[in-house]
């Protein structure tokens, strides 16, 4: 089982990290106030937050000043990202889906998801990308499958065809 420090972590505990690390890369810094925002909590609700994640030794915090990452809390905020970003890739991509509902699931996954499943997931999509018996000519049908009330009738049909190209 993996032992990094954020198998730690709460799930709001990571959505912290997540949201300090992407107010640090907009360029801005981290605020108590656009923590909470970011996030979509009371800044009571940030403040404790940033207290147990300075206890754990992820994130610089003194009241009333900006918040920094330190080189262990960014680590882990990385990682979470990436996490995030595989996940929704993989939905959007993949599946189909709107950037929101991806982007919303991807946050509630990226918590719980072994490192193992999301590997597979990042590769099942490369080689959907890559492979030229799969490729998007592949997600497309499957996404036209989704539109159409997951007709098998379809499948079926297509089968059919197939075969019919093959014969000689």
């Amino acid at each position: 089982m993996n032992t990094t420090p954020d198998t730690q972590l709460t799930s709001s505990l990571e959505d912290y990290l997540e949201a300090i690390l992407f107010l640090i890369r907009r360029g801005r810094v981290a605020r108590v106030r656009d923590i909470a925002k970011r996030v979509g909590v009371g800044m009571s609700s940030v403040t404790a937050a940033l207290r147990a994640l300075s206890k754990r030794g992820l994130v610089n915090y003194d009241p009333y000043q900006v918040i920094t990452l330190t080189d262990a809390g960014r680590e882990v905020a990385e990682r979470i990202a990436q996490r995030h970003d595989v996940l929704r890739r993989f939905l959007t991509d993949v599946l189909g889906l709107d950037r929101e509902l991806a982007d919303t699931n991807a946050c509630r996954m990226e918590h719980s998801i072994d490192a193992d499943v999301l590997e597979r997931l990042r590769d099942f999509a490369e080689f959907l990308r890559t492979c030229p018996r799969a490729g998007e000519d592949w997600t497309a049908k499957f996404l036209t499958f989704c539109s159409r009330q997951r007709s098998v009738e379809q499948c079926r049909q297509c089968l059919e065809t197939l075969r019919a190209e093959r014969m000689p």
